[in-house]
This record gives C-alpha cells, structure tokens and sequence, in this order.
C-alpha cells in the first residue's frame, strides 16, 4: 500500500509539473510567468523526493519509528515556495513575506527534529513546531489578508482570498493531525495510511492549490479589467490558462 501510493504522489506531481512548465513557457505577461514557474518548482521538486522515496530512499529508523525523513526536505524547499505563490497574487510587502519565510522554516526544522526524537521529547517540539504554524497562521489570516485585499480591493479580491487562506490553512492543519496519529506520534495509524493521507495532502496543497491560485488570477484580472484598470504588470484577463499551453 505504501508503495502504491508513493507512485500516485510521483506521477501526480509529474503531471503538475509538466503542466506549470509548458503553460510558464508559453505565457507573455511576467506575473503569469512568475506564478506559473513558482508553481512548476513546487510539484518538480515533489515530484523529485517523491521518486526517490519509491525507490525506498530517504527512509531511516529513529528509536524505533521508521519514516521518510525526505518528506522534510520537501516540504523546507517547497513549502516556501507556496507562501510566495501566495504572496506573489496579494502583492504583500517584504516585511510580511519575510516574517511567514521565517516562521515557516523554524516550523519545518522544529517537526524534523520532533520526529527524529525519541518520545516523550518528541512531543515538546513536535508542540513547539505547532507553535510556529499558529505564527504561521496569524500572519496570513491579519497582515496577509488586510495586505492582499488592500492591494487587491472590490468583492472579487476579498472572495478569492477568503477562499484561498481558507484551502490553505485547511490543508495545512491537516497535516499536523496526521503527524500525531501516525507512527511518529500515538501509532494510530499504519505505515500505509500514513502514506496515503501525506500522498493525498501533498497532492492537493501542491497540484491542486496550483491550479487554485492560477484561478485566483484569472479571476483578479478580470476584475482588473472590468474596473477599467489593468494591473503593472500590463496584465490582460484571458478565458483560461490552458489557452496559454
């Protein structure tokens, strides 16, 4: 089971990378080429860890919980790669995007290191880790959210990241959840399941947040448009990004 599921998240991530690629190639506009090409580094780097961890690499025994400790460095590299996906449509400034850099790598090192540990350590930064995704949390919910919808005014812009904050902080809770149900916490879940639930997170918070943020432009340049105003960036709305492939 575990196998089969590190195959989903390879091809998955495969199959979103060569879509971000050829659509970043072909587009004009430089913010469509920026948040096409960030998106294409997310699932190629996944798609990369993934391969390597069904060729059973990656994997280590820590006082007596076997794990995939790769999954770390995928999410250290790509994890911030998304925060700037979402940066990138608020036009937040630089304060903000580096304070959500920051607190996002601490949270990151601070679950390694918690799953390298031996119980009952593991628990206190694995709570520790916990604690830098609430920072997390609050900055995209108060200094993210007033930014992006300041930059972005209109019902339109409020609606879209509304709704992107929410798919966000929901996939990225879950992930914790898992983490403390699986081997590395109580042992509620088997190996296999714990793969499936990473699988399908990774999937959804990487190929499916994607495509949920090049929607998200769409929507904001139409709206741009139907003001009367286009964006710096020279932006023109178009029907669908799948116009550009």
């Amino acid at each position: 089971m575990t196998q089969f599921w590190l195959w989903i998240g390879f091809i998955s991530m495969t199959v979103g990378a060569i879509f971000f690629g050829i659509s970043a190639s072909r587009n004009r506009s430089e913010r469509w080429k920026i948040l096409l090409t960030l998106n294409f580094f997310i699932t190629a780097i996944a798609a990369v860890l993934y391969l390597a961890m069904v060729m059973g690499q990656g994997k280590g025994l820590f006082y007596g919980k076997e794990t995939f400790w790769i999954r770390y460095v995928t999410w250290f590299l790509s994890t911030p790669l998304l925060l700037l996906v979402l940066t990138h449509l608020g036009r937040n400034c630089r304060s903000t995007v580096g304070a959500l850099l920051g607190a996002n790598a601490a949270m990151i090192a601070t679950g390694f290191v918690a799953t390298i540990s031996p119980a009952p350590i593991s628990y206190v930064w694995y709570l520790v880790s916990c604690g830098f995704y609430l920072g997390v949390a609050y900055l995209l919910l108060m200094n993210y959210r007033m930014e992006s919808q300041q930059n972005n005014p209109g019902k339109v812009g409020k609606d879209a990241f509304n709704r992107l904050l929410t798919v966000h902080l929901v996939l990225w809770t879950c992930y914790p959840i898992v983490w403390i149900l699986a081997i590395t916490g109580f042992g509620l879940l088997s190996s296999g399941i714990e793969t499936m639930f990473y699988t399908v997170l990774d999937v959804v918070a990487k190929v499916g947040f994607g495509l949920l943020s090049v929607n998200t432009l769409q929507k904001l340049d139409a709206a741009s448009t139907d003001n009367g105003y286009t964006t710096d960036d020279s932006l023109t709305a178009r029907p669908s990004v799948l116009d550009r492939v």
